[in-house]
């Protein structure tokens, strides 16, 4: 039997394969293994051509400012049908983000419907919270940021250590310059490919 290494397409595959073809065919094992590993490079690239940060990062995006009210951010949030916002400085620089979750559990709430549990008791004692507190005491920090020449597998490694829905991209300086959705990560692969 042939050892098999990591990575490496076993030899008893390759000559099963090439039993398995019509007529005959002059190759040893290793220039099909050869043939086959070029293929399958060429078709991963393909497949992921335009699945990097650059190809999928938004510019028209918006950030928070730290010291925003969560009334603020909130409306900011609503006019965006955004669910997660990354938190800049002035200089661009990212500090954070702040999604549904950070006003859920900054009110005591672990979902949206107890929420509305407690805003029905207490809608006045919610709208005074949204007025004094502002946006940096409930960010999440450390966020996941993406790298703006990101891969396919930095964004799937993000998507999955989060549950965000969109994550800033960033530049060496950790200044933000865009977003990656997950709906358009997600929209963007070929499936009927891979079916």
């Amino acid at each position: 039997m042939t050892e098999r290494t990591p990575n490496r397409l076993p030899d008893e595959d390759i000559q099963a394969a090439m039993r398995a073809m019509s007529g005959y065919i002059d190759i040893t094992t290793d220039d099909f293994r050869e043939i086959f590993e070029l293929a399958h490079e060429h078709a991963i690239r393909r497949l992921f051509c335009c699945m990097d940060v650059p190809h999928l990062m938004r510019r028209d995006f918006s950030a928070l400012k730290p010291d925003q009210t969560l009334t603020e951010a909130a409306e900011q949030m609503a006019l965006m049908h955004a669910h997660t916002l990354p938190v800049v400085d002035e200089n661009g620089l990212v500090l954070g983000d702040v999604s549904e979750w950070n006003f859920l559990q900054g009110y005591g709430a672990d979902t949206f419907f107890s929420l509305i549990f407690r805003l029905m008791a207490h809608d006045q004692r919610f709208i005074d919270y949204c007025e004094r507190t502002l946006v940096r005491e409930i960010m999440t920090q450390p966020v996941v940021t993406l790298p703006e020449q990101g891969t396919f597998a930095d964004i799937a490694r993000a998507f999955h250590q989060v549950e965000e829905k969109r994550l800033p991209v960033v530049d060496a300086q950790n200044h933000l310059v865009g977003v990656v959705m997950r709906r358009d990560f997600l929209e963007r692969f070929h499936w009927e490919e891979w079916l």
